[in-house]
């Protein structure tokens, strides 16, 4: 058994549970870079707690994902589930980012959060390949 791939079922995890939540926090935090940027001048305070540090957390697992899914990728036996698991992350982000039809949502302050169904079936492929990974 392989316990990396046990890892990241706990992070993916996380990530479906807190979709809604992740996707907040980074389009609001997108928002407070634009408003620096729009005004260089104009000191800004940023309070850290401990929800930000939870989700700073989450997003250094997030990159260590991507980096178990490259090095996934140089090995010839799991080369596969390696370029798998990096195109099902990143569905769900170009989705969005792109506007397709279908998968996305957008509430009344203009963010956009990724349909319930999309969020399931990304979960549902990537579980799979890891849990496949995971018995060896």
């Amino acid at each position: 058994m392989n316990f990396v791939p046990l890892f990241f079922i706990c992070v993916r995890m996380f990530h479906f549970i807190n979709a809604h939540r992740i996707a907040y926090f980074l389009q609001n935090f997108a928002k407070l870079l634009e408003q620096r940027r729009a005004h260089p001048g104009r000191k800004q305070i940023v309070i850290v707690d401990g929800s930000a540090s939870v989700f700073i957390m989450y997003f250094l697992c997030d990159v260590l994902f991507l980096l178990y899914c490259i090095w996934l990728m140089l090995h010839e036996a799991t080369w596969t589930p390696g370029f798998l698991l990096l195109v099902i992350a990143a569905m769900e982000s170009f989705a969005i980012h792109l506007r397709i039809s279908g998968t996305f949502i957008t509430d009344s302050h203009g963010f956009v959060y990724p349909r319930s169904w999309f969020r399931y079936l990304t979960f549902g492929e990537s579980m799979f390949i890891l849990l496949k990974l995971f018995e060896g």
